[in-house]
């Protein structure tokens, strides 16, 4: 049997839709072709048993119960023994068609929903993206197994049409003209059925993405009373799904019931035609039985061509909007540059484990700290990265990095604090020197454009922390170490090896080697009340997004993260801003120690942190006013400088008290 599951690490095309069809019909060969093998033979053996039947009937009435009958009851068995192998063979090579191109086509859709980021968003909703990746994709997926079905089909009828021809050219003329007319006739309703399918397809997404939207914001809505308005949006949007499903259905009764029509209309000719030639005596009894059976099992295949309309419109539906969805870029870098980056990590990951099985036991720990996380590289990329940019050795992040668009020059090894009028200059600042878009990021660092620079090393080199952080659910362990294996933090997929294999199976040591450092960077984030709510136990349960904390030891806990991950540029938007001033001040005063000699940017107005940091820039109206540190602006201000005191005014107006 075949490998399965399929390996599905290879993108589909996105040029056209009808290349991510034939792609998946390619990557499947030879599935395909197992099923259209035994479909056809299957098919082939149900063409020729009625005229088998024919044989049998005309030598029992021409001669009686002799041996002949026997040998011929024997053939008709062995056909019937024959079709059912086949068919249990070929429908189940359809099923592992469905399975792996379905799932392939599921996916793709995720890789590239993940490899793409947040330009998904831009262009999709949230619905939408859920709609595709669960709907369409699968819809595709189940075209190719109609593949076989079809082919086989074929064959049906061309047997059909040549025993037909052997016993009489004018009925096998009627057949092989008159299944192609009705054929023809069928594709006619391709068009509106996928213009029809294309309209609920498209009121789907909107009512799921409405259902995304609204459970999201669940607690909001309730907080407001919005909960009934919210309620009739998507009752008026159901009732829209509603009516395009019904539009749908009714073009879709009328194709099933064509089904049985069409054929039915066809048989009675073909058999008119037959009668006729019976009374003529062209036929004899037994050819009349065949061409009986023969037009019966003619049925068939119409109907798989019928049922293949419809999976058709259904699936170029599907494929359209898969095409949507892997045409859009990421907003930083490349795809191939994701992918690459992301088969660096897996290798590197396997490494790391089997170093770590291999270390395990033994009296020396477990290197888990080298462990490489998906999306970073290894240090030999820098390398890499060097050796194109002619600086062997040289490592441009130790250098200044110069924003173009406002003037700012962020010197190397110091902290400096960015204060605007405006926090969206601010947060936007932020996301040009983390290259978060290629489009607007125009920074250079020691002089080379980051945006020519490879995306993983920027990534590994440049961390953003941005004002309303994203967090899983998990170990606490493992929600401020991205580095804590896999197999310590899926609690369903440890469920489920024990269910199967037993309480052993989901055992698996937790990485503890990096524990003081998350023990630290904690302290350092002042979010010792974190750990305390979890019985001080780094292994205690953060719920899905961190429901289970308040707002300010969600921005601690993402803080930890920050300072655990210790990158050489790190960038922290707002970092205290919901947090009391006693506690913002001791992780100022930490927060500065740890980061002491590196490259650490903030964007904040209070005066605690901005007494901390080593410089302070006054950013407005895209420009940079003035530069220098907190006590050394205030001195300044005091000493009428009307820039120092443009500072002083914005600081004094953000926290409400003089500093």
């Amino acid at each position: 049997m075949f490998s399965f599951p399929p390996v599905v690490d290879k993108p589909l095309p996105a040029h056209r839709p009808r290349a991510i069809m034939v792609d998946l019909i390619a990557t499947s060969k030879k599935q395909v072709a197992a099923g259209v093998a035994f479909r056809s033979i299957q098919e082939i053996v149900g063409a020729i048993t009625p005229v088998v039947l024919g044989i049998a009937l005309d030598s029992g009435m021409e001669h009686g119960a002799t041996s002949a009958v026997w040998i011929v009851a024997g053939w008709l068995a062995t056909l019937a023994l024959i079709q059912a192998v086949t068919m249990a063979f070929g429908h189940g090579f359809e099923i592992v068609l469905w399975m792996r191109t379905s799932l392939r086509s599921i996916t793709q859709v995720h890789n590239h929903v993940t490899r793409s980021g947040p330009a998904i968003l831009r262009k999709k909703s949230t619905g939408e993206v859920v709609a595709t990746a669960m709907s369409d994709a699968e819809h595709v997926g189940n075209l190719v197994e109609f593949i076989p079905r079809l082919i086989g089909g074929l064959f049906a009828f061309l047997t059909v049409a040549i025993v037909l021809l052997n016993q009489n050219v004018t009925l096998g003329l009627v057949v092989l003209i008159g299944v192609p007319i009705i054929t023809a006739a069928a594709s006619l309703l391709i068009k509106p059925l996928q213009s029809r399918q294309q309209v609920q397809r498209d009121e789907q997404g909107k009512l799921t993405a409405l259902g995304t939207d609204t459970v999201a914001g669940l607690r909001v809505l309730r907080g407001i009373g919005g909960e009934t308005q919210f309620a009739a949006r998507y009752s008026e949007q159901s009732q829209k799904v509603r009516e395009a499903g019904n539009a749908v259905a009714r073009l879709q009764s009328w194709i099933d019931g064509l089904q049985i029509l069409i054929p039915g209309i066809f048989t009675a000719f073909v058999m008119w035609q037959g009668a006729l030639l019976a009374m003529d005596g062209e036929l004899t009894i037994g050819d009349f039985t065949a061409l009986f059976g023969l037009t019966i099992y003619l049925v068939r295949p119409l109907q798989i061509v019928m049922m293949v309309v419809t999976q058709f419109g259904r699936a170029r539906v599907g494929a359209r909007k898969m095409f949507n969805i892997f045409r859009i870029q990421p907003i930083s870098g490349t795809l191939e540059e994701r992918l690459a980056a992301e088969k660096d990590a897996e290798r590197s990951v396997e490494n790391s484990t089997s170093a770590t099985a291999e270390t395990s036991g033994a009296s020396q720990p477990a290197r888990a700290s080298q462990t490489v996380v998906p999306g970073t590289v290894s240090p030999s990329d820098d390398v890499h990265f060097a050796s194109a940019t002619a600086m062997p050795g040289h490592n441009p992040f130790k250098g200044p990095i110069v924003d173009t668009t406002t003037g700012i020059t962020i010197r190397p090894g110091v902290a400096t604090a960015i204060v605007t009028t405006n926090p969206s200059d601010a947060a936007e600042l932020a996301e040009r020197l983390a290259r978060i878009d290629d489009e607007v990021s125009d920074v250079t660092v020691s002089g080379i454009d980051i945006r020519t620079m490879p995306l993983a090393l920027v990534r590994k080199r440049v961390l953003l922390a941005r004002a309303t952080p994203e967090l899983f659910g998990g170990q606490l362990r493992s929600v401020i170490d991205a580095r804590t294996p896999y197999e310590t933090i899926d609690r369903p997929l440890a469920a489920s090896r024990a269910a199967v294999f037993g309480p052993a199976a989901a055992e698996s040591p937790a990485n503890e080697s990096r524990d003081p450092d998350i023990m630290s960077s904690l302290e350092a984030s002042d979010a010792h009340d974190v750990l305390s709510s979890l019985d001080n136990s780094l292994s205690g349960e953060i719920t899905e997004k961190a429901r289970s904390l308040s707002g300010g030891q969600r921005q601690r806990v993402a803080l930890s993260r920050a300072i655990l991950d210790d990158p050489e540029v790190l960038i922290l938007v707002e970092p205290t801003s919901a947090v009391d001033s006693h506690t913002e001040d001791r992780i100022a005063k930490r927060l500065m120690e740890r980061r002491s000699g590196k490259t650490t940017v903030l964007t904040s107005g209070s005066p605690l942190l901005l007494n901390r940091v080593d410089e302070v820039v006054l950013l407005e109206n895209g420009e940079e006013i003035v530069r220098g540190s907190h006590d050394e602006l205030l001195q300044k201000s005091a000493a009428g400088d009307p820039l120092a005191q443009r500072y002083e005014w914005v600081i004094t107006r953000q926290t409400g008290e003089e500093s």
